[in-house]
């Protein structure tokens, strides 16, 4: 014992030796207290960039993604969408929701609303936050950061509101502009967590430019749809086969089996029947749907019922859910499938900011019904007809047993 308590003694002294050393090094070379990090902190500014179209002009950082009218711009959270019709938008990409896609936690968004003929920015306001919030627990008010506010010399109406999402608390702020006969409303919703938001924030309103004449620039339709003009590559086509069908389908598209987890699509109805088999895009997944799949699904008819009567009555649940309207596909009612007859129903569904265009295909078989449902939430005319491209070869090759 008596060794080890030696070793332990000269541990000691020798500590206290180069502390005492260290001292007086620092007490005759002050300046070894002041010495700069070995690898000192960037403190390089993002450039600036500028952007302008023919409605608004603003600065943003260097890095910054812009979203142009007709792209995906979907906020988080994603049920509180307030419509209008994308004017542009800007994200950091540290604010994109990846496993879901192009959801945005935090985002600037500039959208243009229609002043109806002798309706006031007021009933326009009241009508769209009724129509968020029906049948929901009305968000907090931020009343500090609300009331009226001056944006590019004009006056505003500012709402601020504090959102929950799972664990956390979104702020939502809402800055209403009417000019021209025309209503802008500036989205600025914040994630807590981003501590880069407010910076790219205060740029984007401090620089933000309202061009004169907005009544000039009408809104623009939808883009009707055209199909494309080349059938899907057949290389690019995956094959699949059970005992009651089989057919070849787009190979960017997940096969999924009755019962398995992400089975499920949105829109959140159903026509009927057992789901046969299924395909779902991965890029278009979110909170366990689909956004966009084809499915098959087989409903056996009751007894003492008609092909007529299932169809119509198939249709009246979704209007207790939407109003459904036309849309961009116009498609003949009937057409022949895998050498059967069959009639083809196609209509839009909106829900917040996306639409959805809906293609459904109904194939009686003796006393047995096939639906095909071909659903999708719209992005731009290119790629909405590369993917009714890829639904068209899976239509082409089905062959029902």
């Amino acid at each position: 014992m008596k060794p080890r308590s030696q070793n332990k003694m000269k541990a000691c002294f020798l500590v206290i030796a180069m502390l005492s050393l260290a001292c007086n090094l620092l007490n005759r070379y002050p300046e070894l207290t002041a010495m700069p990090p070995l690898f000192p902190k960037a403190s390089v500014q993002p450039e600036i960039l500028h952007y302008e179209n023919e409605l608004v002009a603003f600065d943003y950082p260097a890095g910054t993604r812009i979203f142009a009218a007709g792209e995906f711009f979907y906020n988080y959270p994603y049920e509180n969408n307030l419509g209008g019709d994308l004017v542009v938008g800007l994200a950091d990409p540290g604010w994109i929701i990846w496993n879901y896609g192009t959801f945005l936690e935090s985002s600037i968004g500039v959208y243009r609303h229609t002043l109806p003929s002798g309706s006031s920015l007021e009933e326009v306001m009241q009508n769209a936050y009724t129509a968020t919030f029906t049948g929901e627990t009305v968000p907090e008010e931020v009343p500090e950061q609300s009331g009226m506010v001056t944006i590019d010399n004009l006056s505003a109406v500012q709402k601020t509101y504090r959102l929950a999402s799972e664990s956390l608390w979104y702020t939502l702020q809402d800055i209403w502009i009417e000019k021209d006969s025309s209503i802008l409303r500036l989205s600025l919703w914040k994630q807590p967590n981003q501590e880069d938001f407010q910076a790219i924030a205060d740029l984007f309103l401090s620089s933000l430019d309202i061009k004169d004449d907005l009544s000039l620039n009408s809104e623009e339709p939808t883009p009707s749809f055209t199909a494309s003009p080349t059938p899907y590559p057949p290389a690019l086509l995956k094959h699949f086969e059970n005992d009651l069908v089989s057919f070849d389908y787009p190979q960017e598209l997940v096969n999924f089996q009755p019962g398995d987890p992400l089975s499920v699509c949105f829109p959140d109805f159903q026509l009927g029947g057992e789901l046969v088999v299924g395909m779902g895009d991965p890029k278009f997944l979110g909170r366990d749907q689909y956004y966009r799949s084809i499915r098959i699904y087989r409903l056996s008819m009751p007894a003492g019922s008609n092909f007529e009567s299932i169809f119509i009555e198939s249709y009246l649940p979704i209007e207790e859910k939407y109003i459904p309207d036309p849309g961009v596909l116009k498609l003949p009612d009937r057409i022949d499938i895998a050498g059967w007859t069959a009639i083809q129903k196609t209509y839009r569904i909106t829900s917040g900011e996306p639409t959805y265009e809906l293609r459904d295909i109904w194939i009686p078989k003796g006393d047995q019904v096939f639906i095909l449902s071909i659903w999708t939430e719209y992005t731009n005319p290119e790629d909405f007809s590369l993917f009714q491209s890829g639904a068209d070869a899976f239509l082409n090759s089905l062959v029902l047993k």
